[in-house]
Protein backbone atom coordinates (compact mmCIF):
# COMPACT_ATOMS: atom_id res chain seq x y z
CA UNK A 1 0.00 0.00 0.00
CA UNK A 2 2.54 2.59 -0.53
CA UNK A 3 0.21 5.41 -1.37
CA UNK A 4 3.27 8.09 -0.96
CA UNK A 5 6.34 9.63 -2.06
CA UNK A 6 9.18 9.76 0.30
CA UNK A 7 12.08 11.61 -1.47
CA UNK A 8 14.85 9.23 -2.16
CA UNK A 9 17.88 11.64 -0.60
CA UNK A 10 16.40 11.48 2.66
CA UNK A 11 13.21 9.37 3.64
CA UNK A 12 11.35 10.14 6.84
CA UNK A 13 11.49 7.32 9.07
CA UNK A 14 8.39 7.29 11.16
CA UNK A 15 6.67 7.25 7.50
CA UNK A 16 8.36 4.21 6.47
CA UNK A 17 7.51 2.71 10.18
CA UNK A 18 4.03 3.93 10.42
CA UNK A 19 3.75 2.21 6.70
CA UNK A 20 5.05 -1.16 7.30
CA UNK A 21 3.32 -1.10 10.60
CA UNK A 22 0.10 -0.78 8.73
CA UNK A 23 0.90 -3.42 5.98
CA UNK A 24 1.57 -5.84 8.85
CA UNK A 25 -1.65 -5.07 9.94
CA UNK A 26 -3.68 -5.24 7.17
CA UNK A 27 -2.28 -8.40 6.75
CA UNK A 28 -3.28 -9.41 10.76
CA UNK A 29 -6.74 -8.55 10.09
CA UNK A 30 -6.94 -10.80 7.36
CA UNK A 31 -5.55 -13.66 9.55
CA UNK A 32 -7.83 -13.65 12.23
CA UNK A 33 -10.75 -13.30 10.18
CA UNK A 34 -10.51 -17.10 9.42
CA UNK A 35 -11.06 -17.54 13.14
CA UNK A 36 -13.98 -15.50 13.95
CA UNK A 37 -15.90 -17.31 17.03
CA UNK A 38 -12.58 -18.98 18.53
CA UNK A 39 -11.91 -18.00 22.50
CA UNK A 40 -9.59 -18.92 24.87
CA UNK A 41 -10.56 -17.98 28.99
CA UNK A 42 -14.51 -17.13 27.17
CA UNK A 43 -12.02 -13.98 25.50
CA UNK A 44 -12.71 -13.68 22.22
CA UNK A 45 -9.46 -13.74 20.05
CA UNK A 46 -11.25 -12.35 17.02
CA UNK A 47 -11.44 -8.90 19.74
CA UNK A 48 -7.85 -8.60 18.83
CA UNK A 49 -8.21 -7.25 15.71
CA UNK A 50 -9.50 -3.86 16.77
CA UNK A 51 -6.01 -2.78 17.86
CA UNK A 52 -5.09 -3.02 14.46
CA UNK A 53 -7.79 -1.32 12.90
CA UNK A 54 -6.03 1.59 12.23
CA UNK A 55 -4.21 0.43 8.91
CA UNK A 56 -5.92 1.64 6.06
CA UNK A 57 -6.36 5.31 7.38
CA UNK A 58 -2.65 4.90 8.45
CA UNK A 59 -1.75 4.72 4.59
CA UNK A 60 -4.26 7.63 3.60
CA UNK A 61 -2.78 10.40 6.71
CA UNK A 62 0.69 9.35 5.07
CA UNK A 63 -0.26 10.10 1.78
CA UNK A 64 -1.60 13.07 3.07
CA UNK A 65 1.28 13.94 4.85
CA UNK A 66 3.39 13.69 1.98
CA UNK A 67 1.39 14.76 -0.91
CA UNK A 68 -0.56 17.93 0.12
CA UNK A 69 0.83 21.12 -0.28
CA UNK A 70 3.14 21.01 -3.06
CA UNK A 71 2.88 22.23 -6.15
CA UNK A 72 0.87 19.90 -8.60
CA UNK A 73 1.37 19.47 -12.36
CA UNK A 74 -1.69 17.74 -13.37
CA UNK A 75 -0.65 15.33 -16.22
CA UNK A 76 3.07 14.37 -14.68
CA UNK A 77 0.84 13.90 -11.64
CA UNK A 78 -1.88 11.44 -13.25
CA UNK A 79 0.88 9.49 -14.96
CA UNK A 80 3.33 8.89 -12.22
CA UNK A 81 0.72 8.14 -9.61
CA UNK A 82 -1.74 6.22 -11.52
CA UNK A 83 0.70 3.77 -13.17
CA UNK A 84 2.25 3.36 -10.06
CA UNK A 85 -1.38 2.07 -8.81
CA UNK A 86 -2.44 0.81 -11.86
CA UNK A 87 0.43 -1.48 -13.34
CA UNK A 88 1.25 -3.98 -9.98
CA UNK A 89 -3.04 -4.09 -9.87
CA UNK A 90 -3.18 -5.84 -13.06
CA UNK A 91 -0.07 -8.05 -12.24
CA UNK A 92 -1.61 -9.14 -9.26
CA UNK A 93 -5.19 -9.70 -10.59
CA UNK A 94 -4.05 -11.80 -13.42
CA UNK A 95 -1.97 -13.84 -10.72
CA UNK A 96 -4.83 -13.61 -8.12
CA UNK A 97 -7.44 -15.06 -10.69
CA UNK A 98 -4.84 -18.09 -12.02
CA UNK A 99 -4.53 -18.99 -8.21
CA UNK A 100 -8.79 -18.59 -7.76
CA UNK A 101 -9.38 -20.82 -11.23
CA UNK A 102 -6.69 -23.64 -10.82
CA UNK A 103 -8.24 -23.92 -6.75
CA UNK A 104 -12.25 -23.66 -8.36
CA UNK A 105 -11.19 -26.14 -10.95
CA UNK A 106 -9.78 -28.23 -8.68
CA UNK A 107 -12.06 -28.45 -5.92
CA UNK A 108 -15.32 -26.91 -6.87
CA UNK A 109 -15.50 -27.76 -10.83
CA UNK A 110 -16.29 -24.96 -13.70
CA UNK A 111 -19.60 -24.30 -12.43
CA UNK A 112 -19.83 -20.92 -12.10
CA UNK A 113 -16.63 -20.09 -12.63
CA UNK A 114 -16.62 -17.64 -15.57
CA UNK A 115 -19.11 -15.46 -13.48
CA UNK A 116 -16.87 -15.56 -10.54
CA UNK A 117 -14.00 -14.31 -12.32
CA UNK A 118 -15.33 -11.89 -14.35
CA UNK A 119 -16.01 -10.15 -10.86
CA UNK A 120 -12.92 -10.31 -9.91
CA UNK A 121 -11.18 -7.08 -11.27
CA UNK A 122 -13.60 -4.68 -9.40
CA UNK A 123 -13.75 -6.62 -6.14
CA UNK A 124 -10.42 -7.99 -5.77
CA UNK A 125 -8.38 -5.10 -3.47
CA UNK A 126 -10.74 -2.34 -2.76
CA UNK A 127 -8.30 -0.55 -1.33
CA UNK A 128 -6.73 0.15 -4.93
CA UNK A 129 -10.47 1.38 -5.62
CA UNK A 130 -10.23 3.81 -2.30
CA UNK A 131 -7.19 5.20 -3.68
CA UNK A 132 -8.26 5.17 -7.06
CA UNK A 133 -11.06 7.93 -6.16
CA UNK A 134 -8.79 9.83 -3.59
CA UNK A 135 -6.10 10.56 -6.59
CA UNK A 136 -9.01 11.92 -8.88
CA UNK A 137 -9.70 14.27 -5.68
CA UNK A 138 -6.20 14.70 -4.76
CA UNK A 139 -5.19 17.95 -6.81
CA UNK A 140 -8.47 19.71 -5.78
CA UNK A 141 -8.24 18.84 -1.94
CA UNK A 142 -4.08 20.31 -2.20
CA UNK A 143 -5.54 23.38 -3.51
CA UNK A 144 -7.69 24.03 -0.53
CA UNK A 145 -4.69 23.18 1.89
CA UNK A 146 -2.33 25.62 -0.38
CA UNK A 147 -5.39 28.48 -0.26
CA UNK A 148 -6.28 27.79 3.25
CA UNK A 149 -5.06 29.35 6.55
CA UNK A 150 -4.69 26.50 9.29
CA UNK A 151 -7.94 28.12 11.15
CA UNK A 152 -10.14 26.44 8.20
CA UNK A 153 -8.43 23.29 7.91
CA UNK A 154 -8.90 23.34 11.30
CA UNK A 155 -12.38 24.11 10.66
CA UNK A 156 -12.12 21.36 8.03
CA UNK A 157 -10.99 18.91 10.66
CA UNK A 158 -13.95 20.27 13.43
CA UNK A 159 -16.62 19.24 11.01
CA UNK A 160 -15.01 16.02 10.62
CA UNK A 161 -14.90 14.93 14.27
CA UNK A 162 -18.60 16.41 14.71
CA UNK A 163 -20.15 14.44 11.91
CA UNK A 164 -18.26 11.20 12.68
CA UNK A 165 -19.79 11.43 15.75
CA UNK A 166 -23.47 12.78 14.43
CA UNK A 167 -23.34 9.67 11.62
CA UNK A 168 -22.48 7.14 14.77
CA UNK A 169 -25.20 8.25 16.54
CA UNK A 170 -27.86 8.47 13.83
CA UNK A 171 -26.58 5.30 12.86
CA UNK A 172 -26.85 3.56 16.16
CA UNK A 173 -30.64 4.73 17.16
CA UNK A 174 -31.60 4.26 13.42
CA UNK A 175 -32.01 8.08 13.44
CA UNK A 176 -33.46 8.69 9.27
CA UNK A 177 -31.95 12.07 8.60
CA UNK A 178 -30.93 14.14 5.20
CA UNK A 179 -27.89 16.06 6.57
CA UNK A 180 -25.26 14.99 4.06
CA UNK A 181 -21.62 15.27 5.24
CA UNK A 182 -19.49 13.08 2.70
CA UNK A 183 -17.20 16.05 2.18
CA UNK A 184 -15.79 16.18 5.41
CA UNK A 185 -16.90 12.05 6.70
CA UNK A 186 -14.78 10.29 3.94
CA UNK A 187 -11.26 9.19 2.76
CA UNK A 188 -10.00 12.29 2.02
CA UNK A 189 -10.35 13.64 5.81
CA UNK A 190 -7.78 11.23 6.57
CA UNK A 191 -5.29 12.84 3.77
CA UNK A 192 -6.20 16.51 5.83
CA UNK A 193 -5.70 14.74 8.89
CA UNK A 194 -2.32 13.25 8.34
CA UNK A 195 -1.19 16.67 6.26
CA UNK A 196 -2.37 18.42 9.63
CA UNK A 197 -0.79 16.47 12.45
CA UNK A 198 2.66 16.32 10.14
CA UNK A 199 2.93 20.01 10.40
CA UNK A 200 0.95 21.57 13.23
CA UNK A 201 3.15 22.33 16.27
CA UNK A 202 1.36 21.57 19.33
CA UNK A 203 1.98 23.87 22.57
CA UNK A 204 3.21 21.38 24.87
CA UNK A 205 6.54 19.42 25.08
CA UNK A 206 7.20 16.61 22.43
CA UNK A 207 8.05 13.98 25.53
CA UNK A 208 4.57 14.59 27.24
CA UNK A 209 2.66 14.59 23.35
CA UNK A 210 4.63 11.09 22.55
CA UNK A 211 3.59 9.94 26.29
CA UNK A 212 -0.09 11.30 25.79
CA UNK A 213 -0.72 9.85 21.84
CA UNK A 214 0.75 6.39 23.57
CA UNK A 215 -1.70 6.61 26.42
CA UNK A 216 -4.37 7.53 23.83
CA UNK A 217 -3.79 5.05 21.30
CA UNK A 218 -3.54 2.32 24.35
CA UNK A 219 -6.93 3.60 26.02
CA UNK A 220 -8.80 3.53 22.46
CA UNK A 221 -7.61 -0.10 21.47
CA UNK A 222 -8.39 -1.32 24.76
CA UNK A 223 -12.21 -0.02 24.37
CA UNK A 224 -12.44 -1.11 20.74
CA UNK A 225 -11.39 -4.67 22.20
CA UNK A 226 -13.63 -4.60 25.43
CA UNK A 227 -16.64 -3.63 22.96
CA UNK A 228 -15.85 -6.98 20.40
CA UNK A 229 -16.18 -8.93 22.70
CA UNK A 230 -19.66 -8.21 24.19
CA UNK A 231 -19.15 -5.24 26.73
CA UNK A 232 -21.03 -2.89 24.56
CA UNK A 233 -22.93 -3.16 21.25
CA UNK A 234 -20.22 -2.82 18.27
CA UNK A 235 -22.17 -0.33 16.34
CA UNK A 236 -21.18 1.99 18.78
CA UNK A 237 -17.46 2.07 17.58
CA UNK A 238 -17.72 0.53 14.28
CA UNK A 239 -17.38 3.67 11.72
CA UNK A 240 -17.52 2.35 7.98
CA UNK A 241 -21.23 0.82 8.21
CA UNK A 242 -22.44 4.15 7.15
CA UNK A 243 -20.40 4.72 4.86
CA UNK A 244 -22.14 1.85 2.56
CA UNK A 245 -25.03 2.33 0.63
CA UNK A 246 -26.65 0.20 -2.54
CA UNK A 247 -23.95 1.24 -5.03
CA UNK A 248 -20.50 2.45 -3.06
CA UNK A 249 -19.13 0.00 -0.46
CA UNK A 250 -16.10 0.45 1.72
CA UNK A 251 -14.69 -0.94 4.59
CA UNK A 252 -12.52 2.14 5.48
CA UNK A 253 -13.80 2.84 9.21
CA UNK A 254 -14.74 6.62 9.59
CA UNK A 255 -15.95 6.13 13.15
CA UNK A 256 -14.62 8.60 16.01
CA UNK A 257 -12.29 6.19 17.75
CA UNK A 258 -10.65 4.96 14.51
CA UNK A 259 -9.95 8.55 13.49
CA UNK A 260 -8.78 9.21 17.46
CA UNK A 261 -6.49 5.99 17.52
CA UNK A 262 -5.39 6.26 14.07
CA UNK A 263 -4.25 10.26 14.77
CA UNK A 264 -2.77 8.77 18.01
CA UNK A 265 -0.33 6.55 16.43
CA UNK A 266 0.77 9.11 13.91
CA UNK A 267 1.63 11.66 16.96
CA UNK A 268 3.46 8.80 18.74
CA UNK A 269 5.72 8.32 16.45
CA UNK A 270 6.21 11.75 14.80
CA UNK A 271 6.76 12.85 18.61
CA UNK A 272 8.91 9.79 18.70
CA UNK A 273 11.62 11.73 16.80
CA UNK A 274 11.74 14.42 18.15
CA UNK A 275 12.19 13.50 21.99
CA UNK A 276 15.78 14.37 22.54
CA UNK A 277 16.09 12.25 26.23
CA UNK A 278 14.98 9.64 28.06
CA UNK A 279 13.12 6.00 27.21
CA UNK A 280 11.85 7.48 24.09
CA UNK A 281 15.26 7.97 22.62
CA UNK A 282 16.12 4.11 23.77
CA UNK A 283 13.41 3.01 21.97
CA UNK A 284 14.12 4.99 19.03
CA UNK A 285 17.73 4.01 18.97
CA UNK A 286 15.76 0.12 18.38
CA UNK A 287 14.21 1.65 15.00
CA UNK A 288 17.44 3.42 14.13
CA UNK A 289 19.52 -0.25 14.51
CA UNK A 290 20.61 -0.60 10.37
CA UNK A 291 19.38 -4.16 10.26
CA UNK A 292 15.88 -2.99 11.58
CA UNK A 293 15.81 0.16 9.44
CA UNK A 294 16.60 -1.82 6.61
CA UNK A 295 13.98 -3.99 7.49
CA UNK A 296 11.15 -1.80 8.17
CA UNK A 297 12.12 0.84 5.13
CA UNK A 298 12.06 -2.17 2.61
CA UNK A 299 8.58 -3.58 4.29
CA UNK A 300 7.20 0.67 3.64
CA UNK A 301 8.82 0.32 -0.26
CA UNK A 302 6.85 -2.82 -0.26
CA UNK A 303 3.62 -2.71 1.39
CA UNK A 304 1.55 -1.73 -1.76
CA UNK A 305 2.58 -5.23 -3.77
CA UNK A 306 2.81 -6.98 -0.09
CA UNK A 307 -1.00 -5.51 0.08
CA UNK A 308 -2.41 -7.14 -3.24
CA UNK A 309 -0.40 -10.43 -3.59
CA UNK A 310 -1.07 -11.47 0.21
CA UNK A 311 -4.78 -11.64 -0.85
CA UNK A 312 -3.34 -14.62 -3.34
CA UNK A 313 -2.18 -16.22 -0.74
CA UNK A 314 -5.34 -16.62 1.54
CA UNK A 315 -6.92 -18.28 -0.82
CA UNK A 316 -5.20 -21.58 -0.57
CA UNK A 317 -5.25 -20.86 3.32
CA UNK A 318 -8.32 -20.26 4.50
CA UNK A 319 -9.69 -23.15 2.10
CA UNK A 320 -7.30 -25.35 4.42
CA UNK A 321 -8.10 -23.90 7.75
CA UNK A 322 -11.25 -24.26 7.79
CA UNK A 323 -10.52 -27.96 8.35
CA UNK A 324 -8.40 -27.69 11.43
CA UNK A 325 -9.82 -27.98 14.59
CA UNK A 326 -7.73 -25.94 16.80
CA UNK A 327 -8.11 -24.82 20.31
CA UNK A 328 -7.83 -21.58 21.68
CA UNK A 329 -4.74 -21.41 22.47
CA UNK A 330 -3.64 -23.26 18.92
CA UNK A 331 -5.28 -20.63 17.02
CA UNK A 332 -3.36 -18.07 18.71
CA UNK A 333 -0.15 -19.93 18.29
CA UNK A 334 -1.62 -20.62 14.70
CA UNK A 335 -2.75 -17.07 14.12
CA UNK A 336 1.69 -15.71 15.31
CA UNK A 337 2.61 -18.43 12.58
CA UNK A 338 0.73 -17.47 9.67
CA UNK A 339 1.27 -13.55 10.11
CA UNK A 340 4.70 -14.26 9.71
CA UNK A 341 4.45 -16.28 7.35
CA UNK A 342 2.21 -13.91 5.03
CA UNK A 343 4.51 -10.86 5.58
CA UNK A 344 7.86 -12.66 5.03
CA UNK A 345 6.35 -14.75 1.84
CA UNK A 346 4.65 -11.78 0.39
CA UNK A 347 7.78 -9.25 1.22
CA UNK A 348 10.01 -11.48 -0.28
CA UNK A 349 7.71 -12.24 -3.48
CA UNK A 350 7.59 -8.63 -4.25
CA UNK A 351 11.39 -7.76 -3.80
CA UNK A 352 11.51 -11.00 -6.16
CA UNK A 353 9.73 -9.25 -8.84
CA UNK A 354 11.06 -5.90 -8.27
CA UNK A 355 14.25 -7.34 -9.38
CA UNK A 356 12.58 -9.38 -12.35
CA UNK A 357 13.69 -7.13 -15.62
CA UNK A 358 10.94 -5.84 -17.78
CA UNK A 359 8.20 -6.18 -14.79
CA UNK A 360 9.75 -4.86 -11.92
CA UNK A 361 7.67 -1.88 -12.76
CA UNK A 362 4.68 -4.15 -11.81
CA UNK A 363 5.84 -5.24 -8.27
CA UNK A 364 4.37 -2.43 -6.36
CA UNK A 365 7.64 -1.46 -4.82
CA UNK A 366 7.96 1.98 -4.39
Amino acid sequence: MNTGNILKKERIAYYDILRALAIISVIVLHVFRIWPHAEIMDFRIFSLRQIFIFAVPMFLMISGALLLNRDIELKDFFKRRFIRIINPYILYVIIYSAVLFFIMSTFTGFGGISEYLSKVPLEFGWYFWLIFGVYLALPVINKFIQYSSKREIEYFILVLLIGSIFYQITYVFKITHFINLNLFVSPIAYLVLGYYLSTHEFKMSNKRIATLSLLVFIVVSFIKVLAENGLFSMSYINGYAFANSDVVTSYLDLGFSAIIQTSALFLFFRYLYEVKDGFYVKVRNIFENNIIKRAYTSISKASYGMYLFHRTLMVPLEIVAAGWVLTGSGVCVTIVILILALVISSWAVVLIINRIPFIKRFSGYH
